[in-house]
């Protein structure tokens, strides 16, 4: 029970920063912008750090937003259904993008935030499986059928 209810907590409060960063009219305020560009100036200036442009920054902070929508998703399901985590997380990434689309017209709906984020659900869905895997299966109680 302890489990279930903090599991729910988590997938709650991590919906409210998805609806957050996704959902709502500005992501940033212009000083978070500005942190932003200069950590990625930053990276820029490590050896091999030009490969770290704004696009491939925001790819991988997509993937990076969306494993645990598919590690919450898997730890929602079965074990042998762990994989269905990604998918829940392609979903929901398509809907957030249609929203978007739709609704805020202040925010950039793109395809490729449905591949990043796909891909990061689909980490955290396999991360749970892998660990699930190397766990021993929970036991289950079960109703001996008593021959008289």
């Amino acid at each position: 029970m302890f489990r279930k209810t903090l599991l729910l907590a988590v997938t709650v409060g991590y919906a409210w920063v998805i609806w957050r960063m996704t959902l709502t009219p500005q992501v940033f305020t212009h000083a978070q912008s500005e942190l932003v560009l200069h950590a990625i100036a930053w990276l820029q200036q490590l050896p091999h750090g030009a490969w770290f442009g704004y696009d491939r920054v925001e790819f991988l902070a997509n993937i990076a937003m969306f494993v645990p929508v598919g590690m919450l998703a898997a730890l929602w399901l079965p074990r042998r259904w762990w994989f269905l985590g990604a998918v829940v997380g392609v979903g929901l990434s398509v809907g957030i993008e249609a929203a978007q689309a739709a609704w805020l017209p202040y925010r950039v709906a793109d395809p490729r935030d449905v591949l990043s984020n796909g891909l990061g659900g689909l980490l955290g869905a396999t991360l749970v499986g892998l660990v699930r895997s190397l766990l021993p299966a929970p036991r289950r109680r079960r109703l001996r059928a008593r021959t008289v």
